[in-house]
């Protein structure tokens, strides 16, 4: 790892920086440990409040910390946006065991499962 320079800190506790390596630079985005325990406990709140379905439907179904967000949008483009939509593969994400924590709906339901 070469010389690392923060650029700013975001009011979400995102930290933005650049890293020099030889002739190359980089762009970082680096989300603290508590800041990424602090999105998965509201999660967990709330999962445990009773979310009344609008007549629209409407139904929060997860918070994704951006380092993984922008983590799904690479692997989409790089693998999978030929074979479906990004809406598509941001619930097949949202559905595997491995991202369940982000899920705030107390169930998965419907087509789409969220």
């Amino acid at each position: 790892m070469g010389k690392r320079i923060l650029l700013d800190t975001s009011p979400t506790g995102v930290q933005h920086s650049i890293e020099f390596e030889g002739d190359s630079m980089y762009t970082v985005e680096y989300t603290p440990t508590e800041v990424e325990n602090e999105i998965l406990d509201s999660c967990q709140r709330m999962r445990s409040l009773h979310q009344r379905k609008t007549q629209a439907g409407f139904q929060h179904a997860a918070r994704i910390p951006i380092n993984t967000y922008m983590a799904w949008k690479k692997e989409w483009r790089e693998g999978y946006a030929h074979t479906m939509t990004w809406q598509q593969f941001e619930v097949m994400k949202l559905n595997s065991r491995d991202n369940s924590k982000l899920r705030t709906g107390f169930k998965r339901g419907g087509s789409k499962k969220l």
